[in-house]
């Protein structure tokens, strides 16, 4: 998959089939959506590619510095699997703000990439106060107005996506995602408490990313292509010495040496229970030893 961003190649993408979307999550619904895209493309003997924005444009005009389901880099590494052709990201800024539909349509897909078909939502909107619409596109190209898979007869929703995770129903994200949601970090070293209490940690600061509910997870630990099974605590640690900026604690039910300063991933499967003060340390490694059998338990069901 060729990956241009803020450029264009209208010889690689000319007739091409061309998504266009935020895709914000990549989860269930984006990717049937992606699957039925690049069939047709593939049964017309044309490349299929994703015309997408960063960041976001809810995310430009919230300025949340943590609202990503999933980083750009893992986004890509998602999409290459999908076998599209190309990626175009153009960057969200006050200039493109500004563009109106017709301008955009015009000057950047008329002239710069040149596709033969266009597939978006119902609901995608573009252009100056959002008056772009698949309606409007077909007044310049063929356009397939592509209907998201559904779950229960319901509709697939990032906005979702994000509640669940910051309520800590991390199952149901999962579910809506179709895979597990997991954070990336460079591993930092701790107050050393973890170690003192007999339960050591990789911690990591979730930057850039939605945080979850602070409390206890099932996840594994994933570094160089091999996984890891522990439970992880995101929050403040206000037993053993509160900190000031909440991090993901990653204690591993076999631990690995040398993990500082190594970028790893942390994936989640099931939440186990709130972040809480404890009224003695005992009391919380003995709580810590009862999150490790149900974390245990649920990862056993897992399947790699």
């Amino acid at each position: 998959m060729k990956i241009f961003r803020n450029k264009f190649n209208s010889k690689y993408t000319n007739r091409s089939i061309l998504v266009i979307g935020n895709f914000d999550g990549l989860h269930k619904g984006h990717v049937s959506i992606l699957e039925e895209s690049t069939k047709i493309a593939k049964k017309n003997n044309l490349k299929c590619g994703l015309l997408t924005f960063d960041p976001n444009p809810k995310e430009f005009f919230s300025k949340d510095k943590n609202f990503k389901i999933i980083s750009n880099f893992e986004k890509e590494k998602v999409l290459k699997r999908m076998n599209l052709d190309y990626l175009i990201v153009l960057k969200f800024n006050k200039r493109l703000r500004e563009q109106s539909a017709d301008f955009f349509i015009k000057k950047t897909l008329k002239e710069k990439i040149k596709p033969s078909k266009i597939i978006v939502g119902k609901e995608f909107r573009f252009g100056k106060n959002r008056f772009g619409t698949p309606q409007l596109l077909q007044n310049y190209f063929e356009t397939k107005i592509a209907y998201q898979k559904k779950i229960s007869n319901r509709k697939i929703s990032s906005t979702q996506i994000r509640k669940f995770i910051q309520s800590g129903k991390i199952t149901r994200a999962n579910r809506l995602l179709g895979r597990n949601w997991f954070v990336n970090g460079k591993v930092v070293s701790g107050n050393k408490m973890g170690r003192k209490l007999g339960f050591r940690t990789a911690n990591i600061f979730i930057k850039k990313s939605i945080q979850p509910l602070k409390g206890v997870y099932a996840t594994r630990l994933h570094l160089n292509a091999k996984s890891y099974p522990g439970i992880s605590n995101f929050g403040v640690a206000p037993t053993v010495g509160k900190k000031k900026t909440a991090a993901l604690e990653t204690h591993l039910f076999r631990p690995i040496k040398n993990l500082y300063n190594k970028n790893i991933k942390i994936e989640f499967f099931g939440f186990l229970r709130k972040e809480k003060k404890f009224k003695t340390k005992k009391n919380l490694t003995d709580q810590i030893k009862k999150d490790i059998t149900l974390a245990k338990r649920i990862l056993k069901n897992v399947r790699n």
